[in-house]
């Protein structure tokens, strides 16, 4: 794996302006690559061996801190992961638990970043959002600290020198390939196209074949073995096939598909037309039929939708009417009820006083009253009283005989 430490070395935070100070068009995206590289560091520092299985959770997602998805859950994992970070750089940190305030939490955290020398111009509510650029630039730092805290040093990349692939001549090998030579020719026909732009064309003939003058007064004669020659052309002309890779995006072999489609449909248009057509004319056969339907079940019910409609006006007379009078009958069934509850009120009385008439007891106790008076009067006879007392005693008498 390739890392480049310029990214490294300036915290992965990326330039956030063009030189003219207006802001770059991919500081959007410095988030995302931060977060990437900070994945990266983490691996290093074995989380998925340690962290994972500590806290028993899945492995976070290359963007997980860089996009806003579920704000409670990554703010808890921004605040146990940064604890796992501060404790992987040899610091004492308790683990952050779901009780706990969020703004001591972020408090703590902050304290031990500026205490690694990092410079932190951003207010801790930023963090309690559980992402954005200055969770992963927290984390980040966190993660560079335990790297350098545990001797871990960046190397150079190495760059593997490619081998020059050598061709074998029999089998599929033998065939050219028409992308390879189209980019061939286009890079030799670019480099002359520079040559003719930086120098001017030299066509001296002296120049370009300078034993011309010898080749001309020799005799040119052919010194090729025929067979030989006839062999040669046996073995290269395999070669010399050209063998096209097939691409659908090809706009050959799309036009071609054109081609069969527009037959394929032509085919079955010609079959298929006359059905269509029959279809046709029975559809309009049948709109017919249901449009002189409508209109004659259209005059057969003219009478009874106007006998409708006035039977319609006539319940909602009714209805009307029916809602006024049920006010009035609310009313008289209120003044029924309190009737009903004073005649039941005045039966009760009407039967507890017939119940004190009929009962006997009182004028027993009085006849036993007189009967007690009769005798105490009797005694009274006997004894010898004034005559006062005696008319007092005469007059009871009566009165108790009465």
């Amino acid at each position: 794996m390739v890392y480049d430490m310029t990214k490294v070395a300036n915290g992965n935070r990326g330039d956030a302006q063009n030189d003219d100070g207006h802001p770059s068009p991919g500081a959007a995206f410095n988030v995302f690559i931060l977060m990437e590289d900070l994945i990266d560091k983490m691996k290093l520092l074995k989380y998925e061996a340690e962290f994972l299985k500590e806290f028993n959770i899945k492995p976070l997602s290359r963007h997980y801190f860089a996009i806003a998805t579920n704000p409670g859950e990554q703010f808890y994992m921004f605040v146990i992961l940064a604890a796992w970070l501060i404790r992987k750089g040899k610091k004492s940190f308790d683990i952050p638990q779901e009780s706990d305030d969020p703004n001591a939490t972020v408090s703590n955290i902050l304290d031990h970043v500026r205490k690694l020398s990092i410079q932190v111009d951003f207010p801790p509510n930023r963090l309690k959002q559980g992402c954005g650029e200055h969770v992963v630039f927290v984390l980040d730092k966190l993660a560079d600290y335990a790297l350098k805290v545990n001797h871990f040093t960046w190397d150079q990349p190495n760059m593997q020198q490619e081998e020059e692939s050598v061709e074998e001549e029999n089998g599929s090998g033998d065939e050219l390939d028409l992308d390879q030579i189209e980019e061939e020719m286009a890079a030799q026909y670019g480099s002359d196209e520079e040559d003719y732009d930086a120098n001017y064309l030299n066509i001296n003939i002296q120049t370009i074949t300078p034993h011309v003058n010898q080749i001309r007064g020799e005799v040119l004669e052919s010194n090729a073995d025929v067979e030989t020659w006839r062999s040669e052309v046996e073995r290269v002309i395999p070669r010399l096939k050209l063998s096209m890779k097939p691409d659908a995006r090809d706009w050959r072999s799309r036009l071609d598909m054109l081609f069969k489609y527009s037959d394929n449909v032509s085919s079955m248009m010609s079959s298929s037309q006359s059905l269509l057509q029959r279809v046709s004319v029975d559809i309009e056969k049948s709109m017919e039929r249901v449009e002189t339907r409508e209109k004659y079940l259209n005059t057969q019910l003219n009478d009874l939708l106007s006998q409708y409609s006035k039977t319609q006006e006539q319940l909602n007379q009714v209805d009307e009417k029916y809602s006024k009078l049920s006010v009035g009958i609310d009313d008289r069934n209120r003044k029924l009820n309190q009737l009903n509850e004073e005649i039941q009120r005045i039966k009760t009385e009407l039967d507890e006083r017939s119940l004190n008439m009929t009962d006997g007891t009182p004028l027993v106790n009085l006849k036993k009253v007189l009967v007690r008076l009769k005798g105490e009067l009797n005694v009274m006879d006997v004894l010898d009283l004034p005559d006062i007392a005696k008319s007092e005693v005469f007059s009871l008498r009566q009165l108790v005989d009465k």
